[in-house]
């Protein structure tokens, strides 16, 4: 069964879609995956339930591809940021900034994706496949290995000494989830700065 079904073209096929990824968007950061229905889905869009499974399969499908839309320019961002031809630290401070104000913008739709990821649910399961967990997965392994990329760049130019990449860009990570889920990022640029420069330099006087 597809994950995903591209968009066909049409009248306003653009716009009820939207209208729902958007209603999706509120009630699955409001409740939760499991609490959520698609019901009020359906009611906050809306729209009719025939419109809603024109559009995706299941509920699992539409969170599915609710996560997947609203990576996709971050992803994109990111890879540019990481390719970009500048110093290494100010591309990891490049970086860090884009994964603030990502994390920022979607922290309460995140923490329930991370949740059934972790299988936070009932007994301990998650309420999505393993199929499912595994693709969020993997998207979080691109956006930390693109961090563990400049890592090494910077140890390979000798700015950095040489250290597990892997660790330190889930050490990385974990800090910048941190700081946005507990919403002490109010200033995205100051706190790219301040995180980066913490994370490199550390706190010991030199």
């Amino acid at each position: 069964m597809a994950y995903y079904r591209e968009e066909q073209p049409g009248d306003d096929s653009r716009s009820k879609r939207q209208q729902i990824l958007e209603a999706a968007y509120t009630i699955f950061s409001q409740k939760g995956y499991h609490r959520a229905t698609v019901d009020e889905i359906i009611a906050l869009a809306d729209t009719g339930k025939g419109t809603v499974y024109n559009y995706f399969n299941n509920k699992e499908q539409l969170f599915y591809t609710l996560i997947r839309e609203r990576s996709q320019p971050f992803e994109t961002a990111l890879q540019q940021a990481s390719d970009a031809d500048m110093p290494t630290l100010e591309k990891l401070e490049a970086m860090v900034r884009l994964f603030l104000k990502f994390y920022k913008d979607n922290a309460s739709l995140w923490r329930v994706m991370m949740h059934e990821i972790r299988g936070f649910g009932s007994e301990g399961l998650s309420y999505v496949k393993t199929e499912t967990r595994e693709r969020y997965r993997e998207g979080f392994n691109r956006t930390i290995g693109l961090l563990a990329k400049v890592l090494q760049e910077g140890i390979d130019q000798r700015l950095l000494k040489e250290v597990n990449v892997t660790h330190a860009s889930y050490a990385f990570f974990s800090v910048i989830v941190a700081l946005t889920f507990q919403q002490f990022i109010k200033d995205v640029d100051a706190s790219a700065r301040e995180v980066t420069d913490i994370f490199i330099n550390g706190l010991a006087l030199k």
